[in-house]
């Protein structure tokens, strides 16, 4: 047992689970008084980190009267069992909350925190109703753990999912099953990123498969929401989550959609919910990002926010607060609004349709033609064509990202660098004369066909500065053999809705709305062979190029739909 002068720490106690697998915490107490309220997080990175590179310390939640257990999950660091990710959450996070309501000193009543697997952690194990359980404050965590985490739109997630793997899970694994040379070898293989993500095939990858990383070619070979998915997605679950539940998240996390539709369906079904979304990644929440810096009011206060939260429901009240249950920072004003439901109330979807002069011998390839994207339904107008090329697929620069922004880049990018490519499909409004506020989901619809079994469509919002800057807002994916509204089949056309993504953001007068479209973004995601092969299991010589046509006339007017606000 270690103390400072008013915090006590019990290290690696014992947490017993319904199979008898012995998990291990930290415990921390206020020295004197109580009884307290417990708050628990229970992560896969070391109990004795508890998540500090965006927290504070358990010790200051400590000093202001609550008992704090940081629990390591099964597998991990100092707990036993095997780590199998997201199978044993629910269970163990339940067993967890219940041993915790009986902690001696305590008050029975616990509150859950923690961000991105954590906040996974928290979902499954409110699920389950445990006794003891009053609260929850899930961060920067997904709705389901194929969609939107380790896939969007059938694209594997490559730059978060690989880099996770390397970086914060194989090794340790590899350790704690004896495998040292292994486990160094895991750890090299990590510090090859982002070179690393150029392996081919992915499926071989041999110093994972060495090291016995199983997990990691599961999620290769479940590559649509099968069974494998299903067993374990929040999103499955939300009838049995009564709890109430503070959910945050920013505008450019990978698990961002996922945190906005654990909100709104939590929300939906009248369970007491709280949103927060500011301009940040995943890690850290800061007020400058990629080459933006959004200001002071976008500092990371959510210690204070959660501290708020667990003091209105450990005190006993059942009332809801008084404060607005959503709070979404609005880029390019650089202030916070408040809303009564996400999406909010007052927006209006308009429709931006898609124009080139094809016909005229020109088209939108590149920033250098003279693709448009107005209010104005199109006429007589011919498609533009790209060709993906897969051995030199366009760059990601920016965007959603967990990876360290040393090896993927991050947030808000100058997009030039991209738009000069031929493959790349610009298409922009004119300069907007009032201005317009884009908060909500924005949707593409797009007539398109390609001469390929298989192609990716990858498309992106920016908004243009003056001086031509080109800054991501927000950006999507869909695997074209994944597309919701049935198979496809090379060189007809078909109608692909394609999620572009869910942003807040200003667009001032003088300022440009655009619209790229490109067949490849890497390394966020992995490269499409376009030939038909899963991608992970496709050599690094395998591949074809993939005509991509997209359609904007008036019979096929592939169109933007943008939620404005009035």
């Amino acid at each position: 047992m270690k103390a400072t002068a008013d915090v006590v720490v019990e290290r690696d106690v014992a947490v017993p689970m319904r199979d008898g697998t012995v998990l291990r915490a930290d415990v921390h107490r206020p020295r004197h008084g109580g009884p307290y309220p417990v708050l628990v997080q229970r992560t896969p990175y070391g109990k004795e980190v508890a998540q500090t590179v965006v927290y504070r310390h358990p010790s200051w939640y400590a000093r202001r009267g609550y008992i704090v257990v940081v629990q390591d999950t099964r597998g991990r660091f100092g707990s036993a069992g095997v780590f199998d990710p997201f199978r044993h959450e629910a269970a163990d996070g339940a067993d967890t909350v219940r041993w915790a309501a009986r902690l001696a000193g305590g008050t029975g009543q616990v509150a859950t925190y923690g961000f991105s697997y954590a906040g996974a952690a928290q979902l499954l194990a409110a699920a389950e109703q445990p006794d003891g359980l009053v609260c929850t404050a899930p961060g920067f965590t997904s709705s389901d753990f194929y969609e939107g985490w380790t896939y969007t739109g059938g694209a594997l997630n490559l730059a978060f999912v690989l880099s996770w793997t390397l970086q914060m899970l194989g090794a340790q694994d590899a350790v704690r099953d004896g495998r040292h040379a292994d486990a160094l070898a895991v750890a090299k293989a990590a510090g090859e990123l982002p070179g690393a993500f150029g392996r081919r095939p992915l499926a071989e990858f041999e110093e994972l498969r060495k090291a016995g990383i199983g997990y990691f070619f599961d999620w290769l070979e479940h590559d649509t929401w099968d069974e494998y998915w299903q067993a374990v997605s929040v999103r499955t679950r939300y009838d049995r989550m009564a709890v109430p539940q503070l959910h945050f998240g920013g505008w450019y996390d990978t698990f961002v959609e996922g945190t906005l539709e654990n909100y709104a369906r939590l929300a939906g079904q009248g369970a007491v919910q709280r949103l927060v979304i500011g301009p940040w990644a995943h890690v850290p929440w800061s007020a400058t990002i990629g080459q933006s810096d959004f200001g002071e009011e976008a500092h990371n206060t959510m210690d204070l926010a959660q501290l708020e939260w667990f003091e209105h429901w450990l005190s006993g009240r059942d009332d809801e607060p008084d404060s607005p249950p959503v709070k979404l920072f609005v880029m390019g004003a650089n202030r916070w609004r408040e809303a009564t439901a996400w999406p909010p109330p007052g927006t209006s979807e308009q429709r931006w349709f898609l124009h080139s002069g094809a016909n005229r011998g020109h088209g939108a390839n590149s920033v250098s033609g003279d693709g448009v994207l107005d209010r104005h339904n199109p006429g007589d107008e011919q498609p533009d064509v790209f060709v993906s090329i897969p051995a030199i697929p366009v760059p990601s620069l920016g965007g959603r990202a967990s990876a360290d922004a040393s090896i993927v880049p991050v947030g808000p990018v100058d997009q030039r660098p991209v738009e000069a490519r031929n493959d790349v499909l610009v298409y922009t409004t004119a300069p907007v004369t009032e201005p317009l506020e884009v908060i909500g989901t924005v949707w593409l619809t797009l007539y398109a066909a390609i001469d390929t079994p298989d192609a990716d469509w990858m498309v992106k919002l920016v908004d243009v500065f003056p001086d031509g800057t080109a800054v991501n807002l927000c950006d999507g994916a869909l695997r074209a053999r994944f597309s919701p509204d049935g198979p496809v089949k090379a060189d007809e056309v078909h109608t692909y809705r394609i999620k572009v993504g869910s942003t807040a953001a200003l667009v001032a007068p003088g300022h440009r709305l655009r619209l790229e479209i490109a067949g490849s973004s890497f390394p966020l995601y992995d490269v499409n062979p376009n030939t038909g092969t899963r991608p992970s299991d496709a050599s690094a010589f395998e591949g074809r190029p993939a005509a991509q046509t997209v359609f904007h006339d008036s019979v096929r007017a592939s169109h933007l739909t943008l939620p404005v606000s009035s």
